[in-house]
């Protein structure tokens, strides 16, 4: 490892240093910090690139699953429902990951100046993990050192993320992204199914409407879309759906019954139960837990 990099990873990893997310005030770019193993996850993924600095962690979203140790990166091209779970951290060795959203539109103004590329397979998976390229990690290298406090980070800081972009972009690793810049591939059909089937997650799932969406046969959209993101249609929407009433669940005080119909489900009972096979708890005792969860913490 670099040294200036490894000096970085200290002053995160240091005594003083605590968990969470750190913004890095360059763009939306965090440091994540744990100091322990940390329990299965479900959350939203939205695309970005996570280089793991320290530690390591584990990712699935359906049949796709990664296990992703320090200096390898996870890059996710399209927004995935997915289970997340640091696997190695210690309050000595705790886990580090470098964080930076992907902006798929900074991608295709690159079309003009990509190389020509002879890609893999047309239903490259969603979710990946890799080794990360020596040039690639020297710019996240440069950007976390820019983001101390130097001066100059207004003005470097979106050059650099540029550069992060284009890197990434070029490596092995980014043939999925590379796909985008092509018109008429299905990864950008796909993108625009899955932001219809986000935007209207209390209605019916229409395949057929989707596939249209898509400009595929159903049997062609079926087959990409469990390629790509390890789901059917269907199991990603139910996935979407329990991920937003997780959320209203803990963020509101609406009836548990009012976030069933709200997130499209018709049967409060088959919501609770869906809810609870999926996050280990039903509904209410999960509200009530984080609730005394809150008390003590106020308490202590």
């Amino acid at each position: 490892m670099r040294p200036e990099l490894s000096r970085l990873i200290g002053e995160c990893t240091s005594s003083g240093a605590a968990d969470g997310v750190t913004n890095l005030g360059l763009g939306d770019a965090v440091i994540l910090r744990r100091s322990h193993p940390s329990d299965i996850e479900g959350t939203f993924y939205r695309p970005l690139i996570c280089v793991i600095l320290k530690g390591a962690k584990q990712v699935t979203a359906g049949t796709l699953s990664v296990h992703c140790p320090a200096e390898h990166a996870i890059i996710v091209s399209h927004d995935l429902p997915v289970l997340s779970r640091i696997t190695e951290a210690s309050p000595d060795a705790p886990y580090i990951a470098f964080v930076l959203p992907i902006d798929l539109g900074l991608l295709k103004s690159f079309y003009d100046q990509m190389p020509d590329f002879t890609d893999g397979p047309s239903n490259a998976a969603a979710l990946t993990c890799h080794p990360v390229e020596p040039d690639l990690l020297d710019a996240i290298t440069r950007f976390l050192a820019l983001a101390r406090g130097n001066d100059a980070a207004p003005l470097l800081g979106p050059i650099l993320i540029r550069e992060i972009h284009a890197r990434l972009l070029l490596s092995a690793q980014g043939s999925i992204l590379r796909r985008f810049l092509r018109r008429d591939d299905p990864s950008n059909h796909l993108a625009r199914a899955i932001a219809s089937i986000r935007a209207s997650i209390n209605e019916p799932l229409s395949v057929a409407a989707l596939a249209e969406l898509a400009g595929m046969s159903k049997s062609s959209f079926h087959a990409h879309f469990k390629a790509v993101t390890g789901q059917t249609p269907g199991q990603y929407k139910k996935e979407v759906r329990l991920l937003e009433a997780r959320r209203l669940i803990l963020e509101t005080t609406d009836a548990i019954s009012s976030v069933a119909f709200d997130v499209g489900y018709e049967s409060p009972a088959q919501f609770s139960r869906d809810y609870a096979r999926k996050f280990g708890l039903p509904p209410r005792e999960e509200r009530n837990r984080q609730r005394q969860q809150l008390g003590n913490a106020r308490a202590a």
